[in-house]
């Protein structure tokens, strides 16, 4: 079966999974926009988007293991109907705690909803569809990322924080009745993928260690950013607009490396892909760190979302192809180091910001020239064993 005999459940999905990113690209730009007018410490506001971190590190490692056992269609309504409770609890928050009360309750619904749309995706398209299944999926995420921070800018900008909270919730309904109307009960990973012997299996399975690295890494420098920067920039007299652009212009960037995913791997190894993006990493937190004028931020942004981009596809494919029918073990797994990242990305980086502004970016920079020596390293070794 192609394709195109399983197009329509796909374009659901890919619909419902760019609806739900926009949307959260927006509440991660109004929250601390709206916990700084609550005259939040900058801690405080590292803690928002630290619990989230943590809730959906553990929350996806639970899900992954009944992902597989239950209807997907109403799982995936589930969790929009919640995220979409969510936000209604944002919307009518007082003080900046009940923001993070408001934040874990939407980051136990995303727990939900993204490793299931992950693991949906793959049971679509049998072994050889795979790479191709995963960058519909990447690309209709990340160009949400282009339009949601934006979106979340302007709702600010034109009307009042609030109102970005208003917008999101009728997203999610909505995308909870589309989902509901499109998709089928249950896949059950019906295009298993099955292993010349248990040495390769095993092979694979080792090898998922450096692209979860990776995931980590891309968690941790996205939280930074999104957690700590627009709260930064408000404080540093950019209008809020401009940093919405900042985060489209990112976006942009890394929906197109994503979209030449498959492009990029023919070039290049997956784990050369993987090295060259936490080099643009840390180039770009650095250019962060240092900028001076308004301009500068726009050319780190775009660096990092080459990064992201890179990073990102390349680790969740090698993931993925690894897996067996239990693909929602694999994607929890994934998603779960993310949260981790996330988790430690928000919270390091509000200790940092509450030292000094540009503390954060640099810290990031730091983790991934880590990462980035650390991968070098292991490749030299690897091929001194092999000589």
């Amino acid at each position: 079966m192609g394709l195109a005999k399983i197009r329509s459940p796909l374009i659901v999905l890919y619909v419902s999974v760019f609806l739900n990113q926009m949307c959260l690209s927006v509440v991660f730009l109004a929250t601390p926009i709206l916990a700084y007018a609550m005259e939040a410490s900058p801690f405080l506001i590292g803690l928002i988007g630290a619990s989230g971190g943590a809730t959906y590190a553990i929350m996806t490692r639970v899900f992954g293991s009944v992902f597989d056992r239950f209807s997907r269609k109403k799982l995936l309504f589930t969790a929009e109907v919640v995220q979409a409770f969510s936000m209604a609890i944002c919307f009518f928050s007082q003080d900046p705690y009940q923001l993070i009360f408001a934040r874990v309750v939407l980051i136990v619904a995303a727990a939900l909803f993204w490793p299931l749309a992950i693991a949906y995706a793959a049971d679509l398209a049998r072994a050889d569809q795979l790479s191709q299944a995963l960058v519909g999926y990447n690309v209709s995420w990340s160009s949400a990322t282009i339009i949601g921070p934006q979106l979340g800018g302007l709702l600010t900008s034109w009307f009042y924080t609030r109102a970005s909270f208003v917008v999101a919730l009728a997203i999610f309904l909505f995308a909870a009745a589309f989902l509901l109307s499109g998709t089928e009960a249950n896949i059950n990973g019906s295009h298993q993928m099955f292993y010349p012997n248990k040495r390769e299996k095993l092979v694979r399975e080792g090898s998922k260690v450096f692209p979860l690295i990776y995931a980590f890494l891309l968690a941790f420098t996205s939280a930074t950013l999104s957690a700590i920067f627009p709260a930064y920039a408000t404080q540093s007299g950019v209008p809020a607009d401009l940093v919405g652009f900042m985060f489209l212009l990112s976006g942009l960037v890394q929906t197109l490396t994503i979209f030449s995913a498959n492009r990029l791997q023919s070039k290049f190894r997956e784990r050369t892909l993987l090295l060259m993006s936490s080099f643009f990493i840390l180039c770009s937190l650095t250019v962060i760190g240092l900028a001076l004028a308004i301009p500068l931020f726009f050319v780190g942004f775009a660096i990092f979302g080459l990064g992201q981009g890179m990073a990102y596809s390349t680790a969740i494919f090698l993931v993925l192809k690894g897996s067996d029918s239990r693909r929602g073990k694999s994607a929890g797994m994934f998603e779960s180091t993310l949260g981790v990242g996330f988790f430690t990305g928000s919270l390091v980086g509000g200790v940092l910001y509450q030292v000094g502004g540009t503390h954060p970016y640099f810290f990031g920079a730091f983790i991934s020239l880590c990462v980035m020596v650390s991968h070098l390293f292991m490749m030299f070794r690897s091929v001194r064993t092999n000589l």
